[in-house]
């Protein structure tokens, strides 16, 4: 998503199976502008979930289709059953691919979410992979959104606002716990400006 322009790119992507913790994520000796004190907070991707409404459009779409083509078969003289049939299967292989394939599954795979006590890393892509990144004193403004399908599945998205010359505002799309999510930012951002603050104050 973003890069804060003065952050460094750090481009060792951390497992999919790294733990989880964000209760903890207000713990410990408060923010820190060491790098080398940098931990990780919080791991995760967009749940299939998210992506529920868009699929059940996309089922009603393919049954209203093929309702159309077995009422025209009865109808219409050269549309016999396989003709119908192979419709039928272009349709749904076709447009399976685009909504299912590259709409859902692939844009899941391309977008990973990290935490960390001083950023927040958007890594996008599958073979070629970039990486973008705000530095977590950089933001402005945290903000929490669940649509009513996100409700049903207690998913939500976190937009963060920042002053990154770059992309103002980042969207973290349909995970779990998004008010965990959210808070840690919100934490660590209050943390690092009081560090801050005191380092300028000495």
């Amino acid at each position: 998503m973003n890069g804060g322009d003065s952050a460094r790119t750090d481009p060792t992507p951390v497992p999919t199976d790294a733990p989880t913790n964000l209760d903890g994520a207000a713990g410990g000796d408060g923010a820190t502008l060491d790098p080398g004190t940098e931990t990780d907070i919080w791991t995760g991707r967009t749940h299939w979930q998210h992506y529920a409404g868009r699929l059940a459009l996309w089922l009603i779409g393919n049954l209203a289709v093929i309702v159309l083509v077995i009422w025209l078969a009865r109808r219409v003289e050269w549309l016999t059953f396989k003709a119908g049939f192979a419709i039928v299967a272009v349709i749904l292989v076709v447009f399976g691919l685009e909504m299912v394939v590259r709409r859902v599954f692939l844009n899941i795979l391309r977008h990973r979410y990290r935490l960390t006590t001083q950023r927040l890393f958007i890594e996008r892509g599958i073979l070629s992979r970039t990486i973008d990144q705000t530095e977590l004193i950089r933001v402005d403004d945290v903000r929490l959104h669940k649509s009513f399908l996100n409700r049903m599945f207690r998913l939500g998205s976190v937009a963060v606002v920042s002053t990154d010359a770059t992309d103002r505002e980042i969207v973290i799309e349909g995970i779990a716990e998004p008010e965990k999510v959210a808070e840690a930012i919100r934490t660590r951002m209050r943390a690092m400006r009081r560090k801050s603050l005191f380092i300028e104050n000495l």
